[in-house]
């Protein structure tokens, strides 16, 4: 049992020592950790909403054709 305590307890150690993201220039680093924080407090309000138009548009744009992307897609994998 103190092994398993030991272990997960190493673990736990190795997330608290990620560091944070950095894209390099701070205008991606500043604008990225908006987007991201706003995403992890409310993502259903961005994107289902979001996933709905897109592939509304898409199936505008293609039609039967999407259908059966999909279908072998889904078969395939």
């Amino acid at each position: 049992m103190k092994s398993i305590n030991l272990r997960l307890t190493r673990k736990m150690n190795e997330v608290f020592s990620i560091e944070p993201n950095d894209l390099g220039l701070n205008l991606f680093t500043n604008y990225f950790r908006k987007v991201t924080s706003y995403l992890k407090t409310a993502p259903f309000i961005v994107v289902i909403p979001l996933t709905i138009l897109i592939s509304l548009f898409l199936y505008l744009v293609f039609g039967r054709l999407l259908i059966k992307l999909v279908t072998i897609l889904q078969y395939g994998y």
